[in-house]
């Protein structure tokens, strides 16, 4: 029976050998089945494998299940031993899209062998590039089948590393050989082969050149053959000081020195090392840096040229710095900064920046004065003129440059909009080989003076335009919010939080918004958040209370806001305070409901008069005549009941509002009383039937004689009960009267109406002397006591 061996590791310190390993292992859970069962090819190849010392490991069979000996197991690093029995794809992903091909090429039957093989492995955790030599060969079965590959290896990857390193030595020795021969041979590099020249007193005053090589005269600008024999005064006669000095320190201390200099009359740089060479003797091998040297100027320039646009924000202040700063990098002898009109044909320059006693551009000018190059400034083409005795642009007329001390000059055009706005001009008094360093120069700095100009004026205007949306912000009494679109609050403007009674904005940040109103105002919300979110605007109302409670009601609109992108980033929510307004349509609510009700009951009066009149009248012109007086009556009526709000009536107004049918007996009609407020319906009822009375007593009693009249009093006396109303109407002087035989309309309105409306006694009787009515009853619910 096989033993199971655990493979992926144990705590012990030593892993068992592969025959032990290979022994132990159970076999029956593998695609090769139980050891025991093993094709005597299969046992006869493991047993050679096992017995090699070299690297061996065999592939079998179609699962291509892996087995190795002692040799190959420090090439699978930490995969050891727990790749015995694995599919080899498995043991070695990152190799089998590479070996796969070989692998199956060989159980086709095809022998394989390959030397410094370069593989990159991950056997420990991490990539390793490592080197193989290796074979791999057909293992064929009984039936002369391949059912295996046995590969035999070597690690060759310290020989490649060493071979390379070899070669890699050898290279460079011969690449240092070849240089110094080539440096010898052709040298570009200066070299001097130097002596110094003493004074009397031993000090060295000079040094003289023994030996220069070809490139020597290319380098410093000076003719073949000229330089042996010669010192470096003679030479250079202006030649800075430290040209002698330094070299002298060289041959007194014996310590070589790197130097990089400048030659000033040349107006070139020089990097180079002094070394010295025995005695009062040195050598020098130089370059010429003038490129590098004013490339660094020009780069360290920008740097001090940002700092600068940084650090200053008045204009003048940022132009007067960048001339300087350009001025001294380019050494030059101005460099101004001038603004072109709206014309297109002035330039105007505030101030420049000049060397001592060099004359500034201060000023306006016309283009066209300065040769034909305006026109490429007008294009936004830069312009670039190395002597303009020699340009085609400006040669034919000199004079006008020339007065202002320009003869080589740089012009840099900003455009704005399609249009040239300003130039950031630099101008020397000789002519000067300007170099693209130079130039790219001055338009990186054209181009960052403008953009710093141009983002303060954006800064400025964005400052303002910030204070100015932050007043109406807090000027305005709508309630501003921004909502995320998740629901919640993220801003609040000033006069939204004082509307809303928010001391401190933090207390409802990050609050879900729908949830702050009421009613049907969340859902509401909801919906305008998600329609936000689509790109479209909405608008509800809802109530919502204040954060101390306050309740109100708002007009709600709510729009996305557009991120960079153009998709909504975020929702504006305006509330305006509709709570004055919400409350006056509830009122009107109310009032067109009380004028229904008022409206439903004059008609249904209306038609009671109608049907009364109609039934009692003898023709319908006698019909239409008291209809329309008792109309008018009842408009009487509503008049003054209109003008408390159907609330209350005076009974001044109501006796007025009854006796005003007959004007011109309105004297005649005696009327005194105190001041008492009465509902709608006993208002209405009272004013009918003093019309009726009053119209009786024109057509048929008093008032229809010169000399008759009617006294109309009321008074109130005050009871345990409350107060009670007392009315009389009582004609003198008219006809002898006798009682009617019938009972008109008038009569049983005067009577019923009254008895209905205040609870209590309707009399209306006819005495010869003349007609009377009376009406006693509690005051009651039929109206009340003014202080009138």
């Amino acid at each position: 029976m096989e033993r199971s061996l655990n493979l992926a590791g144990s705590d012990a310190d030593v892993v068992p050998n592969m025959f032990d390993l290979i022994a132990e292992y159970d076999w029956s859970t593998s695609p090769l089945g139980a050891r025991i069962a093993w094709s005597d090819t299969l046992r006869i190849t493991v047993d050679t494998m096992l017995a090699s010392l070299h690297p061996m490991c065999l592939i079998w069979g179609p699962k291509r299940i892996l087995l190795y000996n002692d040799g190959y197991a420090p090439i699978l690093g930490a995969r050891h031993p727990s790749a015995l029995g694995k599919v080899t794809a498995e043991v070695w992903p990152e190799l089998w899209d590479d070996i796969k091909p070989l692998v199956d090429r060989t159980f086709a039957g095809k022998s394989i062998a390959f030397h410094d093989q370069s593989l990159a492995m991950t056997r420990n955790g991490f990539v390793e590039e490592t080197w193989y030599d290796f074979a791999y060969s057909p293992v064929r079965g009984d039936d002369g089948e391949v059912v295996g590959l046995l590969n035999i290896t070597a690690d060759t990857t310290a020989r490649v590393r060493a071979y390379r390193e070899r070669d890699a030595v050898a290279a460079e020795l011969a690449a240092n050989e070849a240089k110094w021969r080539g440096l010898f041979e052709t040298l570009e590099e200066g070299f001097i082969l130097g002596e110094v020249v003493r004074a009397e007193c031993g000090r060295i005053v000079d040094w003289r050149h023994q030996e220069v090589n070809n490139a020597w005269y290319d380098l410093m600008d000076v003719a073949q053959g000229c330089a042996v024999g010669r010192t470096i005064r003679e030479i250079f006669t202006s030649i800075e000081d430290e040209w002698v000095s330094e070299f002298a320190r060289v041959v007194e201390t014996g310590e070589a020195i790197r130097f990089t200099r400048q030659v000033g009359n040349l107006q070139r740089w020089y990097d180079g090392v002094c070394q010295p060479a025995g005695g009062d003797r040195f050598t020098v091998i130089f370059l010429e840096v003038t490129n590098r040297v004013r490339s660094e100027q020009r780069r360290e320039a920008l740097v001090e040229l940002g700092g600068a646009l940084e650090a200053l924000d008045k204009p003048e202040d940022v132009l007067r710095a960048v001339a300087a700063i350009v001025g001294r990098t380019l050494a030059v002898r101005r460099v101004g900064y001038g603004t072109i009109g709206a014309d297109g044909e002035t330039l105007t320059v505030s101030s420049d920046w000049t060397v001592e006693g060099y004359p500034t551009l201060a000023g306006t000018y016309r283009m066209d004065e300065y040769g034909g190059y305006a026109e490429d400034l007008r294009q936004g083409r830069t312009v670039v003129i190395h002597d303009i005795r020699q340009d085609a642009r400006t040669f034919a007329d000199t004079e006008s440059l020339e007065s202002v001390a320009v003869r080589s000059l740089i012009n840099r055009p900003i455009m704005e909009k399609g249009r040239t706005v300003a130039v950031l001009y630099v101008n020397d008094d000789r002519p000067r080989k300007w170099t693209p360093g130079e130039v790219e120069f001055v338009i990186d700095a054209a181009n960052r003076t403008r953009a710093s100009l141009e983002r303060r004026r954006v800064e400025a205007e964005a400052r303002e335009t910030a204070v100015f949306l932050q007043s109406v912000l807090a000027a305005s009494t709508d309630c501003i919010k921004v909502v995320e679109l998740d629901g919640t609050l993220s801003f609040m403007s000033d006069g939204g939080m004082k509307v809303m009674e928010i001391g401190d904005f933090n207390a409802v940040r990050g609050c879900p918004w729908p949830q702050l109103l009421r009613m049907e105002g969340p859902a509401y919300a909801r919906e305008a958040i998600e329609a936000a979110k689509r790109g479209e605007t909405t608008h509800f109302e809802a109530p919502a209370d204040t954060f101390l409670g306050t309740a109100k009601h708002w007009s709600i609109s709510v729009s996305p806001i557009p991120g960079p992108d153009g998709e909504v980033a975020r929702i504006l929510s305006v509330s305006r305070d509709h709570t004055a307004l919400e409350q006056a349509r509830e009122q009107q609510r109310l009032l067109n409901g009380e004028l229904s009700h008022r409206l439903k009951n004059v008609l249904t009066l209306v038609q009671a008069i109608a049907n009364q009149t109609l039934r009692d009248a003898d023709s319908v012109e006698e019909a239409s005549a008291a209809f329309s007086s008792r109309l008018v009556s009842l408009g009487r009526a509503t008049d003054a009941l209109t003008a408390c709000f159907w609330h209350k009536a005076s009974m001044h107004n109501i006796v007025e509002a009854g006796l005003s049918a007959f004007p011109g007996v309105r004297g005649r009609i005696s009327v005194a009383g105190p001041g008492i407020d009465l509902n709608p319906q006993a208002a209405m009822a009272l004013t009918l039937a003093l019309h009726e009375l009053t119209t009786n007593a024109y057509k048929y009693g008093a008032l229809s004689q010169e000399i008759g009249s009617v006294i109309l009093n009321w008074q109130l006396t005050d009871s345990e009960g409350g107060y009670h109303f007392s009315l009389l109407w009582r004609e003198l002087n008219g006809p002898v009267v006798s009682p009617p035989t019938r009972k008109g309309f008038g009569s049983r309105m005067i009577e019923r109406a009254l008895r209905s409306y205040f609870r209590g006694k309707v009399e209306l009787i006819y005495p010869p002397s003349g007609v009377e009515f009376r009406l006693d009853a509690p005051l009651g619910d039929a109206g009340a006591v003014t202080s009138s």
